[in-house]
């Protein structure tokens, strides 16, 4: 099956908004631009200003940055090359989405923002579930169904390990930041510990509209199912098989505002992964609705390395089944429910890791 690819132009401009928005200041992602004027004074001195733009048509106070000098014009000069920086990406971001690349929803956009502003990012939480996913059409410069990039939650994982080594954290809680982007976010109490919370939602009225779940990886049985993230200052659920996933995240853009820098998964961890837990959910409806998607997002991952990165793909998939007996059990499981073309790739790629099971996953697909 022939993958659709991006026009060369749209990928090299992703590429390009990746680099800024990574090695740009925060300013330039938050920040209102506006412009410098000087104001004579009654001494004969001249003062500088800076003019916020007008906003919902209420023009907002003048900002007094001072007297007229080789050091307040340097500071004038930094400004405005930071409001043409935040101008440019957003046009990038605008050019991008009109070639229709995947963005989220509002919510989900302005919470990343604030998140990135924070340092989340920059202190290497990652971003995982359908939020990454929609990334990974401007990283492998492929179309992916926009339907299988839409959600109503977010993910945010780090390791243990890295929360503690960073040795820095961001400056509000967790939930205070999220309240910045609407005062209606709550924390949810942890079923396993009231004192603790390990998700954040957004309710309107009795219905829940948004929710975001703080995870963390969960290696070795010594672990509580729940840990502190300090760098996050949120605690986090422990997930087996996450640890999988985030090994060597990688860095992107999402397509909202001047384009917020997340760190995402490596898109061959992220369809191997998927193939993996989608067995694992099947307790109700809802699970079963997310393994559907699991599998159909694995499948376009699937196809698009098989031809982009094959090798990164055949690694990856060694290592997952090199992992013992009970990752290649399930491995084997999520295999059967891939379409036949996803699941005959990845059996081609490896077909000494089974043994007579690829044989009979080889032969009973549709």
């Amino acid at each position: 099956m022939a993958i659709e690819k991006l026009s060369i132009s749209t990928q090299t401009m992703y590429a390009d908004l990746v680099e800024r928005a990574w090695s740009g200041s925060v300013s330039e992602l938050t920040g209102r631009g506006g412009s410098a004027y000087t104001r004579p004074a009654a001494d004969g001195r001249r003062y500088l200003y800076w003019q916020p733009p007008t906003i919902g048509g209420r023009r907002p106070a003048a900002e007094y940055i001072g007297i007229d000098n080789e050091t307040n014009r340097r500071r004038i000069a930094a400004r405005q090359e930071t409001v043409v920086a935040r101008k440019e990406r957003r046009d990038m971001v605008r050019s991008l989405r009109a070639a229709r690349l995947p963005a989220p929803d509002k919510m989900t956009g302005d919470v990343l923002a604030a998140l990135a502003e924070a340092g989340a990012f920059r202190l290497r939480a990652g971003v995982v579930g359908s939020v990454a996913f929609m990334c990974y059409a401007g990283l492998l410069g492929v179309r992916i169904p926009a339907s299988l990039a839409r959600t109503g939650d977010l993910d945010i994982a780090q390791f243990h390990a890295v929360a503690i080594a960073v040795d820095d954290e961001i400056g509000d809680s967790f939930l205070s930041l999220l309240q910045r982007v609407d005062k209606g976010f709550a924390a949810v109490a942890s079923p396993l510990d009231s004192r603790r919370t390990l998700r954040y939602v957004l309710r309107k009225g009795e219905e829940e509209v948004y929710s975001i779940d703080v995870l963390c990886p969960l290696r070795g049985p010594e672990r509580d199912r729940i840990t502190y993230l300090r760098a996050l200052r949120s605690h986090a659920q422990t997930i087996r098989y996450l640890d999988y996933l985030l090994y060597h995240e990688i860095n992107a853009v999402v397509l909202h505002g001047a384009g917020i820098p997340i760190n995402v998964p490596a898109p061959e961890r992220y369809a191997l992964h998927k193939i993996l837990i989608s067995p694992m959910r099947t307790s109700n409806p809802r699970s079963q609705a997310k393994a559907r998607k699991d599998i159909d997002q694995a499948a376009a991952l699937v196809l698009a390395l098989a031809e982009l990165r094959p090798d990164d793909l055949a690694d990856a998939w060694r290592e997952l089944l090199d992992r013992g007996p009970s990752w290649r059990e399930k491995a084997v499981r999520g295999l059967k429910q891939l379409p036949a073309d996803p699941r005959q790739i990845l059996v081609d790629l490896v077909p000494d890791r089974f043994g007579d099971k690829v044989v009979r996953v080889k032969k009973s697909g549709k």
